[in-house]
């Protein structure tokens, strides 16, 4: 899924004053359009501007409604996503608030046209278009903090990643700065930011591969610090583990920028998501070949690309 596409929520002001201009726009063009006697003129003029209001702010929430995703359609990544990054209740609130607001204008336009049409002089048509327009903003007032929170809420999710939630999935973790952005560009061409230094990555990168007839995805998530509070991208690795991986490549790094106890323990742990695991070791062109080979046969891990490679399509075959 793609959330690039959410649409900057204004704030009700933007919208009043976007109605107002739209119903001022269309109200001179219906008055040039139009003859007859002065006060037929004036009342078509004004129905069309009440009614060119209520069509601007109901197409505004309307966009809104309609441009966010239904939650319970997505797939159970996304799902999890949204509900751990995201307060659904509030969500579903505001989405309905909105859709309340452009249903109550629809109202409203409808019985102050009726109003109108019924008017006899031009003070009362003027109170009566006066108060439509009073009613209507009001009603995109009360709920400001609603918008708010949706614009809060499509920040959010304009920054989850774009997974191909239907792909072969490879998640490659461990901890950070032991060459998970290094594999990941052998794997696949995928550029991914890679430092010389120990941080959590801000971001997933993701590369794709192609293995005879299919597609695999691959997905370097960030440092996975084996702790219990984690940030939002850390969060956003385990949901890919959990929900999407098909296969975990785990990754040791035998220079110990983190103790080999701790890499054990951290692999320990991934036993908990249940899918296929497979160990590869990094950075073993700068360990002596006896340190190496002792690991390999401990862990049952890879060293090179090609068998990494080969393994992966095996996993991926059995899979299918």
């Amino acid at each position: 899924m793609n959330f690039q596409g959410l649409q900057k929520i204004e704030r009700a002001e933007f919208y009043i004053e976007l109605a107002f201009r739209a119903a001022r726009k269309q109200g001179d063009k219906i008055y040039m359009r139009t003859s007859g006697e002065q006060f037929l003129r004036i009342k078509k003029t004004e129905i069309e501007r009440v009614k060119e209001f209520a069509k601007t702010i109901r197409e505004k929430m309307d966009a809104i409604t309609k441009n966010f995703p239904s939650i319970d359609g997505m797939p159970e990544f996304y799902q999890e996503l949204v509900r751990t990054t995201i307060d659904y209740d509030q969500l579903k609130k505001s989405l309905g608030a909105v859709k309340w607001a452009s249903e109550h204008v629809r109202i409203f336009a409808r019985k102050y046209e009726q109003k109108m049409r019924g008017a006899r002089e031009q003070g009362t048509l003027k109170r009566q278009s006066t108060e439509f327009y009073g009613r209507a903003s009001s009603l995109l007032k009360q709920i400001k903090s609603n918008l708010a929170y949706l614009e809060e809420s499509r920040g959010i999710m304009k920054t989850y990643p774009t997974i191909k939630t239907e792909l072969f999935t490879v998640a490659i973790t461990g901890f950070p700065n032991i060459g998970k952005s290094t594999l990941l560009s052998k794997l696949t061409p995928a550029k991914p930011e890679i430092k010389n230094y120990a941080f959590t990555t801000k971001n997933l990168n993701q590369g794709y591969a192609q293995y005879g007839i299919h597609k695999i995805q691959f997905v370097d998530t960030p440092g996975v610090l084996n702790r219990h509070q984690m940030n939002a991208i850390e969060q956003q690795a385990y949901l890919i583990m959990k929900y999407l991986a098909n296969l975990i490549v785990y990754v040791i790094d035998l220079t110990e920028p983190y103790s080999i106890k701790e890499q054990e323990k951290l692999l320990k742990t991934l036993a908990e998501y249940d899918k296929p695991i497979v160990i590869y070791l990094s950075k073993t062109d700068i360990i002596d070949a006896a340190t190496t080979a002792k690991a390999k046969k401990k862990y049952r891990a890879i060293t090179s690309v090609g068998d990494l490679r080969a393994r992966i399509e095996k996993v991926m075959q059995q899979g299918r």
